[in-house]
């Protein structure tokens, strides 16, 4: 365990500090000691919440009695003392005090995390491939620069010395980042209005065939909740109806992207995914809605009838998500499909019409190296997808792979594997100066998959990070010309307002700024579990009310 000693001027920045200590000494518990309190958890709100959305289902009771030490840790588990002296391993001090602080909080969160990035990239030899960056949308931090047409030497400059970000990774955002104006700029060409002025509707149907073993989203199976799918659809209606009532009635804005996700919005059986799509076009005028994604993800959720459907309901943009093409580790997540549904299906969708296909791949699923990877690489390149986007595997702490901890070491430790919850890379990024300089083995996962998309046609367009992410790396979207997701830039770069409807989702209103910068985003959330959303729906619908009388 790592004890960090925070004093006054650094205590505010808890979060982001022990996030970067985590970069560097990955899969370290934390002993955070600052203002007179102890914490003794690295689990964020976020992740406690979706634990206890876990247990509420009933879906955490068995993986609880795998690990009772870290569930104690996930649910919060404190203690005056703190840690024993001899189970700290490391003690970093942050001296915030000593730094050239503003009393910015932004700027002073720059000042103390650059300097904590030097000191222990001198102490470990190591440098991270983002820098200090913490965030999850590393190209908004260009998107300023490119408003106020800085020179690309400027750009460069000024990131690595705010973030120490410099290199591949660099090249890469700024390459997405001037993508994505030329790409949303489509929206325009197509309906007369910019991005700015419109808006989008996402729609969450959190019911999956099966949970995988790394998903710690809110999705259940869909068996549990058949009964109270009527009650679902019709709370679904309100809101959309209201949404659309104030954003393109009262507000004059134009709705221009549909996402439906989840989940997996085609678990839903025919009868329910008709419903759906009825309920869309009674409430939607669909004239400026230039984007209309269905993730259908699942093969084994996928039939001809429901594609049918979906491309009746004038559905552009869907996934049919193999994660592998390697069958020992489809078994081994949860995924009850074979490898040869994911083709067949893809062929299907094919032939029912749809020209716009989307493939998901996990890169760090357990037991896979570069030769599993290598293989479904593959049989992607000889699909030909429309887009492929790359996941860099992160472990959330109410996924069964944290919750079975031990369980699933061991799995690794058969497999010849290190546990991923330790970073298999925790000696990458080696310092430049030293001549053994390697790629870790996810590192080399990621190279090949941006070579693949390379090979296909694809660039890479949108781009995002988590905590907990195999290699300190980031999951990136690879689309050819013309067949991106608007939605994903959208959403992730917080663009326009994105409203959410449905169990776990959440709306992000954008307030017009001078500049990207000025802009102010302002969040509302729908619960964060199915029963609560169904059982407390009134409460949500009418804080959904009040948002909008704030527009």
């Amino acid at each position: 365990m790592i004890r960090l000693i925070l004093d006054e001027a650094a205590a505010g920045f808890e979060q982001d500090i022990r996030e970067l200590v985590g970069e560097f000494y990955p899969g370290e518990d934390f002993e955070i000691r600052a203002n007179g309190k102890v914490w003794l958890s690295n689990a964020s709100q976020e992740e406690k919440n979706a634990l206890k959305a876990a247990r509420e289902s009933g879906t955490a009771t068995a993986v609880n009695k795998k690990s009772t030490k870290n569930s104690a840790k996930m649910t919060g588990f404190l203690t005056p003392e703190g840690a024993p002296d001899g189970s700290i391993t490391r003690t970093i001090e942050v001296k915030g005090e000593t730094l050239p602080l503003t009393g910015q909080r932004k700027t002073d969160k720059s000042v103390i995390k650059g300097a904590l990035y030097d000191k222990l990239s001198l102490e470990t030899g190591k440098k991270l491939p983002w820098g200090d960056l913490t965030g999850i949308r590393p190209v908004s931090l260009v998107t300023p620069y490119l408003e106020a047409d800085t020179e690309e030497d400027e750009i460069r400059c000024a990131l690595k010395e705010e973030y120490r970000l410099e290199g591949e990774k660099l090249d890469l955002i700024l390459d997405i980042a001037r993508r994505e104006e030329k790409v949303l700029d489509t929206i325009r060409k197509r309906t007369g209005s910019s991005y700015k002025d419109g808006w989008s509707l996402y729609i969450g149907i959190p019911f999956c065939p099966t949970r995988c073993l790394y998903c710690s989203f809110l999705s259940n199976t869909i068996d549990l909740w058949e009964k109270r799918l009527p009650d679902y659809m019709a709370h679904l209606r309100e809101e959309i109806r209201l949404s659309i009532q104030e954003m393109c009635g009262r507000l004059g804005k134009p709705l221009q992207t549909i996402y439906i996700g989840g989940g997996t919005p085609t678990a839903l059986n025919e009868q329910w995914l008709k419903t759906l799509m009825d309920i869309l076009h009674e409430e939607v005028d669909f004239k400026n809605v230039v984007e209309f994604t269905v993730e259908a993800g699942r093969p084994d959720s996928i039939t001809r009838e429901k594609l049918e459907i979906l491309k009746a309901a004038g559905v552009t943009r869907i996934s049919v998500n193999p994660q592998s093409f390697n069958q020992k580790t489809l078994d081994l997540i949860g995924r009850k499909h074979s490898v040869e549904s994911v083709i067949e299906t893809y062929y299907l969708a094919r032939s029912v019409g749809f020209d716009n296909i989307n493939m998901d791949i996990i890169l760090g699923l357990p037991g896979e190296k570069l030769p599993e990877v290598t293989h479904t690489l593959c049989e992607i390149a000889r699909l030909k997808p429309d887009s492929l986007t790359v996941h860099s595997l992160a472990i959330k702490r109410a996924a069964r792979l944290t919750l079975e901890r031990d369980y699933w070491a061991g799995i690794y430790r058969a497999g010849d594997e290190q546990e991923i919850l330790k970073e298999t890379e925790a000696n990458a990024y080696t310092s430049a100066s030293q001549q053994d300089f390697h790629y870790p083995e996810i590192t080399r996962m990621m190279l090949a998959s941006e070579y693949t998309a390379e090979l296909l046609g694809q660039n890479p367009y949108y781009l995002y990070r988590q905590k907990n992410m195999a290699g300190n790396l980031e999951n990136t979207g690879y689309s050819l010309p013309g067949k991106e997701c608007l939605y994903n830039i959208l959403m992730m770069e917080e663009r326009h307002t994105v409203i959410g409807c449905g169990a776990g989702t959440s709306s992000k209103i954008v307030f017009p700024g001078a500049t990207y910068d000025t802009r102010r985003v302002e969040r509302i959330d729908n619960g964060k579990s199915i029963p609560e959303y169904l059982d407390h729906f009134d409460k949500y619908f009418k804080r959904k009310v009040q948002m909008f009388s704030e527009i």
